[in-house]
């Protein structure tokens, strides 16, 4: 048997391992909402409008909970070099209280999670590893939608104090509630690191700003000091000092924010100029200038992959952001690899998120990508290559080049087809001008005929005769259709010289108004009504006699 793939029984993960990341009321509450559920098929309940819920929809969650902390006793015990947990509901959405709100969606959404298992397994892998070498752990998010309860739960590291204020006709109060959530100590916030690539901005192009936003509206491109300048941080803040004083509670938002080892890259749509693949070359870039070396600065000792297949380029939950293939999902995961090799051993864990495009079955966008993503895996078990900055240098100048010289090979052949077209368009003028005459004045891609004179044919001569003026071309529309054969064949023979010239000329020769219409044999409607009047004379004879 194949060792890469192991089946085992899922256990549920006890409530030590969920209260680490999440409040006990927000359990509670998931708990109690899906037990007074009936245990039917057709029993439905929500959270939210987003995000159902079913009467076995909480002992998922913890048994989801409970494979990806088993994940972490397999790759940590060495039995295997890293994991995958094909798991739902997914959980990056999921803070320390549920839902998680912003400026731009105050409301917020569950986003179809329940809880935040791999916040629960990083938290578990540091708690309980802690005396095998686990210190540092590091969390990266690709999926299309931001990471914003992970990024939550993380910001829950460092001690603060939520405040509300409530006014009554009587009265007006203020309520504080501690924030804090620590996985192992107080230095949780040096030791965790976070980072996620993700579509940011509106839910499309034409839409306003600051409506319709994609969700959940959050994860602008960012990175946090305590990242970019750790030494400064350190020496300005003493974790300790902090505690004993109580000078946590009193930081600003965007001070917590920058204590944190926190790193987001919001993309954009694409622009309708831009060049083909350019796209794809922000995402890649976005890792090989930004997330990897930073990572790799970190040292991580157990690395965590949100790996949400949502960003796929058919997927529609996407709105057109980011736009992966599955050759990118292998490369990132290729990448996270090389660093796992340098740093840790190539210690992963990675757990399913989103992706939603799964009609095809096998061969669906969901099941390439997450074949994609497995594959690196399995290699990457099998390889120990390491993390090279120059090399992801040298890779991001190549396939630069290789892009703007496929545009540059684009548009010389877009401008040669359009000199052809300009020198084709010139010769069908030419020799519609020959054959015709000045008569026909080719415009576009067609000739339209456009004529100075009124242009006749006789069927007798077979040779075309410039009207002089309206009565001769009166006397000409009435003459009668009588050598039909030999103006058909007239037509044949001058179609036959057009189709040469161009296939969009008209394969009738266009002249006077006469011959544009369509043939009818001559009625003579006097001889007509004389017939008709005496078949109706004869039939009143015969009803007479009868």
């Amino acid at each position: 048997m194949n060792r890469s793939l192991i089946y085992s029984k899922i256990l549920t993960s006890s409530i030590t391992n969920l209260l680490r990341v999440h409040e006990y009321n927000y359990v509670e509450k998931l708990s109690l909402m899906c037990s007074s559920l009936p245990d039917q098929q057709n029993a439905i309940g929500a959270l939210d409008p987003d995000t159902a819920i079913s009467h076995w929809s909480f002992e998922a969650a913890l048994r989801v909970s409970g494979s990806t902390c088993e994940a972490v006793d397999w790759v940590i015990s060495g039995d295997h070099w890293n994991a995958f947990c094909a798991v739902r509901p997914p959980r990056h959405q999921a803070g320390p209280r549920g839902v998680i709100t912003c400026p731009n969606d105050p409301d917020g959404s569950h986003g179809f999670c329940l809880l935040n298992n791999l916040a629960v397994a990083a938290a578990y892998a540091r708690s309980m590893y802690r005396n095998d070498g686990i210190k540092r752990v590091a969390i990266i998010d690709f999926d299309v939608h931001h990471g914003n309860g992970t990024e939550e739960i993380v910001k829950y590291l460092i001690p603060n104090v939520e405040s509300s204020t409530i006014r009554t006709p009587f009265a007006e109060g203020t309520l504080r509630a501690p924030k804090y959530k620590p996985w192992l100590d107080e230095n949780d916030v040096k030791d965790v690191f976070f980072a996620s690539t993700h579509g940011y901005g509106p839910r499309s192009a034409q839409a306003m700003q600051g409506s319709g936003w994609f969700y959940p509206a959050s994860g602008p491109s960012q990175i946090s000091d305590a990242v970019r300048r750790p030494g400064l941080v350190d020496e300005q803040m003493s974790v300790s000092d902090f505690l004993l004083t109580q000078t946590w509670s009193r930081l600003g938002d965007d001070a917590r924010s920058n204590c944190c080892k926190i790193i987001n890259i919001g993309l954009g749509l694409p622009k309708p100029h831009d060049i083909p693949g350019m796209q794809r070359m922000e995402l890649r870039d976005s890792y090989r200038k930004t997330i990897l070396p930073h990572l790799h600065a970190f040292n991580p000792d157990l690395i965590f992959i949100s790996a949400g297949f949502d960003a796929h380029k058919r997927d529609s939950m996407n709105f057109g952001y980011v736009g992966m293939l599955e050759d990118d999902y292998e490369w990132v995961t290729e990448q996270l690899v090389k660093v796992a090799n340098t740093c840790c051993n190539g210690r992963i864990v990675s757990v399913l998120e989103g992706g939603y495009k799964v009609h095809g079955g096998i061969v669906s966008p969901f099941a390439r990508s997450v074949a994609s993503h497995l594959r690196a895996l399995v290699e990457g078990g099998k390889s120990r290559e390491t993390f090279s900055a120059a090399d992801l240098e040298w890779e991001s100048q190549f396939e630069r080049s290789h892009i703007e010289d496929r545009e540059r090979r684009r548009r010389l052949k877009m401008n040669r087809q359009r000199a052809l077209e300009q020198e084709q368009r010139r010769h069908r003028q030419a020799e519609a001008q020959k054959q015709y005459g000045t008569g026909l004045l080719p415009t576009g891609s067609h000739l339209n005929t456009r004529i100075s004179a009124p242009l006749t044919l006789h069927a007798s001569s077979r040779t075309p005769v410039q009207a002089s003026d309206h009565n001769d071309v009166e006397a000409l529309l009435k003459e009668p259709l009588h050598d039909s054969a030999s103006l058909i064949s007239v037509k044949g023979e001058l179609s036959n010289t057009a189709s040469d010239t161009t296939d969009n000329i008209h394969s009738t020769v266009v002249g006077s108004a006469s011959e544009r219409k369509r043939k009818r044999s001559h009625v003579d409607y006097k001889e007509l009504f004389e017939k008709m009047k005496k078949e109706e004379s004869l039939a009143d004879e015969v009803t007479k006699t009868s």
